[in-house]
């Protein structure tokens, strides 16, 4: 319900609203509606309260009274000032329009008094124009009468003072005026030139089709004439290098260029003439130093000094460089007989640069200089001539091979396996290897025994044989070890001994010196009482090697007995004496030389890089012994890098010639495709031609490389490559994870194929041999790692779950294979049984057990 609010007490809330701002405290004021009937009760407070406002202004009119009025005296008086500003202002206006319309009238007066100033400095520079003008045709007009008569000094004067005339015509540079007059002023230099270089022509003349050039003086006064106007002219330098070149061609190069006969052009010097007069065989520096000088003085008593001076400055020059690089170079005798006419001519040299320093010529420097860098000079003919006697070597050919014997005396123990009953002691030397000279790696005194049982004796002896000589360091590993791509890095170590092979993986077996020579024991422990006797033999082997290294090593014996030579004292001093370091150092540059061109010239054999090898392991061995010999005489020879570079070049040309070859059977093998589906057409196709491709492909790598190779590196090379081989097909056969009864006889008949290989490693036998002895074993296990292991995987490719669980408990087979990888072939050879099963728990047993 409403509260009814009385109108007057709703008006005055309105006016303490509007008046102080004040807002009711009662909420139904504040809610309550405004009516109109209120409005008359706002009214009469609103006028009540203008009221007392103008009551309180009027009493404050009264008090503030005598301040106003004062206020009001100064703003009439401040209107006063303001009409008095406004009025000399609107004066100063007018006086200011004055002022323009008389600076207006004064500027139109200075222009045009400035007008006629200009007119007046026109006025002045046309007439000075115009008298320069005179002045210049005045100049032309004379120089043409001086060209017409022939007056060329007075012409050359003239037209350079109208030169200097034109120059001086200012602001007429573009104007068709100054056109004309520097077209006037180029004919006539034009006239002039061509009437000087004519008079010049007439007194230096070449004739090209006689090879003669005249030097006609005429009057001192007429060449000095011509001389001088074209140096006036700027003409001079270039007919003085005109004639330098026309006289170079015509007289200087015919003598200094002899023909393929030996004969070269002669000089004649007649009068004012000097001309080739025919071919001389007199080619001696002596002769040439005479003719130069000869030729420099007809040219200083036919030419003025002001002609012969810069002649000398662009003609000498070149002339010395020339003889430097022609002549003079080929007079640098390769060798130290013809040192005394080397020595001749030095002093010739030193005796022509004399000569052109006395009369002040230029081109003593080159001269001097190749003088005094005399040991430099010889020691750079040396060298070309030995760098390019070895190049012409590698062109020639690798010649007629020959055969070299390595010989080396070892001391062996009575203990080593070489010396016991069954050894085969004429072939004891039949695996020596070039590594064993090259690297002295000191050699076990006794023998590792044979791990196959299965051999016989003899080949049991023959393993025994080999083992004191670092065959036995390979050692084999299981499983994924046998990668092809470790045969990268056994490269170098193949023709070098087993043991560098297992470098990155097998360190520890990898053979020792002893301390002390100590008994080695016997098959069943026991020490024999006895100390073992010591014996010397000696090892020889045979390999081949070409033309090339003999060649060579002449070569640089040669080069080291000069250097001797050299670095003794001499008396008279030898000029070239200071060129035996560096002669001590061609060697190493002649061995550079060799390894830079020789893969590309060995390249055409079909075994050069076993060619490069053998000839860089055998010079590598004479240098070596070469420079223990020198070093009792000298210590200036320093080829141990050297060397040791090439015999390092000549084992990367065998690893790039084993690598290249194990590619090729790698890409043959892969033709089987891992032996998969071996039995079945067209896969059993394939892996028989891959098969005997790789079978073929080492019997010919085999062939190629026997004339080559030493008989121990060519069974460690082709046991490498074999190697190979047998790793691919037993990690294919591995990974075979069913292999049928048909497969299995079909993989047993591939390994027999390489098995058949083994006649490659048959030790040599005397001619002599008498037929009913006991045929000799082959050395394969000794050169191929892992060849026992392929063997084995053929056995268990053939037999039986008893015959594979014998060869691993009873036989050897544990020392090949893996108790897994026997288990996996195991399961890819037979079906899942009861005795699979069982023979697969006795091999993980044992396995355990070891």
């Amino acid at each position: 319900m409403l509260t009814l609010i009385p109108d007057e007490q709703l008006s005055e809330a309105v006016f303490n609203a509007v008046e102080d701002g004040a807002y009711p405290a009662e909420e139904a004021i504040v809610s309550a509606e405004l009516p109109s009937s209120a409005f008359d009760n706002l009214l009469g407070l609103l006028d009540h309260a203008r009221a007392e406002v103008k009551t309180s202004i009027r009493e404050l009119s009264k008090l503030s009274a005598p301040d106003i009025d004062g206020w009001v005296s100064q703003a009439r008086q401040l209107r006063v000032d303001i009409d008095d500003s406004q009025r000399l202002s609107e004066e100063i206006v007018a006086l200011a329009a004055q002022g323009k319309d008389l600076q207006a009238k004064a500027d139109d007066a200075a222009g045009k008094v400035e007008l006629l100033r200009g007119e007046v400095v026109f006025n002045k520079a046309l007439a000075g124009t115009l008298q320069q003008v005179y002045d210049l045709r005045y100049t032309l007009d004379t120089t043409q009468a001086a060209v017409l008569k022939n007056t060329l000094p007075e012409a050359i004067a003239l037209v350079k003072k109208a030169d200097r005339e034109l120059s001086e015509l200012r602001g007429c540079e573009n104007t068709r005026l100054a056109d004309l007059v520097r077209d006037k002023i180029a004919d006539l230099r034009k006239v002039i030139s061509e009437t000087l270089i004519d008079q010049w022509n007439k007194l230096v003349h070449v004739n090209t089709e006689d090879s003669t050039v005249s030097l006609r003086r005429g009057t001192i006064l007429e060449i000095d004439n011509v001389v001088s106007g074209l140096s006036a002219l700027g003409l001079l330098k270039g007919r003085i290098l005109l004639f330098r070149k026309a006289f170079d061609n015509v007289i200087v190069t015919p003598r200094l260029r002899p023909k393929g006969d030996g004969t070269t052009a002669s000089w004649a010097i007649d009068g004012d003439d000097i001309r080739i007069s025919g071919r001389t065989s007199d080619t001696s520096t002596e002769m040439l130093f005479a003719d130069i000088q000869s030729m420099i003085s007809y040219l200083s008593s036919h030419l003025p000094s002001s002609v012969a001076i810069p002649l000398s400055e662009v003609l000498l020059p070149g002339l010395t460089s020339r003889l430097v690089t022609g002549p003079l170079s080929s007079s640098v005798p390769p060798d130290l007989d013809r040192i005394p006419a080397f020595k001749v001519t030095l002093d010739q040299v030193l005796r022509f640069a004399g000569f052109l320093d006395l009369h002040g010529y230029q081109g003593k420097t080159n001269l001097t200089q190749w003088a005094d860098e005399a040991p430099r000079v010889w020691l750079t003919r040396r060298s070309e001539v030995a760098l390019s006697t070895i190049r012409q070597l590698l062109i020639r050919g690798l010649g007629d091979p020959r055969t070299v014997e390595r010989v080396e005396t070892q001391v062996i123990t009575r203990n080593d396996n070489m010396f016991m009953d069954g050894g085969n002691n004429d072939d004891w030397n039949a695996d020596w290897s070039d590594e064993e000279v090259e690297t002295k790696q000191p050699k076990p005194s006794s023998g590792v025994a044979s791990r196959n049982n299965g051999q016989s004796r003899g080949a049991n002896a023959v393993e025994e044989d080999v083992s004191a000589w670092g065959l036995d360091d390979e050692e084999d590993n299981h499983g994924t070890d046998m990668l092809k791509d470790k045969d990268k890095d056994e490269d170098e170590g193949d023709a070098w001994g087993w043991g560098d092979e297992n470098d990155g993986h097998n360190d520890s077996k990898s053979p020792q010196p002893p301390p002390s020579v100590n008994p080695a024991p016997e098959r069943n422990g026991d020490i024999p009482s006895e100390a073992p006797a010591e014996r010397q033999v000696t090892l020889r082997e045979t390999y081949t090697i070409t033309a090339i290294p003999e060649q060579i090593l002449e070569i640089i014996v040669e080069v080291v007995s000069d250097a001797m030579i050299l670095s003794q004292s001499h008396s008279p001093p030898n000029p070239v004496a200071p060129a035996a370091d560096g002669l001590f150092a061609l060697p190493g540059l002649l061995l550079s030389m060799y390894r830079a061109c020789a893969p590309n010239f060995y390249q055409k054999n079909i075994s050069g890089n076993m060619f490069l090898y053998n000839d860089g392991l055998y010079m590598a061995e004479k240098l070596r012994s070469f420079a223990e010999h020198q070093a009792r005489h000298s210590e200036n020879l320093e080829i141990e890098a050297d060397t040791s570079a090439l015999e390092l070049f000549g084992k990367r040309a065998y690893g790039k010639e084993m690598e290249s070859q194990r590619t090729v059977l790698g890409d043959l093998l892969d033709g089987a495709q891992g032996f998969a589906n071996c039995t079945e057409h067209p896969f059993a196709q394939g892996c028989d031609l891959a098969v005997s491709s790789t079978v073929d492909r080492l019997r010919e790598v085999h062939r190629q490389w026997k004339p080559v190779l030493s008989r121990s590196a060519l069974l460690q090379s082709i046991g490498s490559l074999l190697s190979t081989v047998i790793n691919k097909i037993i990690l294919d056969i591995e990974d075979m994870s069913d292999i049928s009864e048909p497969e299995s006889q079909h993989l047993t008949s591939f390994c027999e194929r390489i098995s058949a290989l083994e006649d490659l490693f048959l030790p040599d036998q005397p001619a002599e041999l008498d037929i009913q002895a006991e045929a000799p074993m082959p050395r394969t296990a000794v050169y191929t790692p892992h060849w026992l292991k392929f063997r084995y995987l053929a056995n268990i490719l053939e037999s039986s779950l008893v015959d594979i669980k014998y060869l691993w408990t009873e036989a050897e087979l544990s020392l090949e294979f893996s108790a897994d990888e026997v288990i996996d072939l195991i399961e890819a050879l037979f079906a899942d049984s009861e005795h699979r099963r069982r023979a697969i728990g006795e091999i993980r047993r044992s396995d355990k057990g070891r």
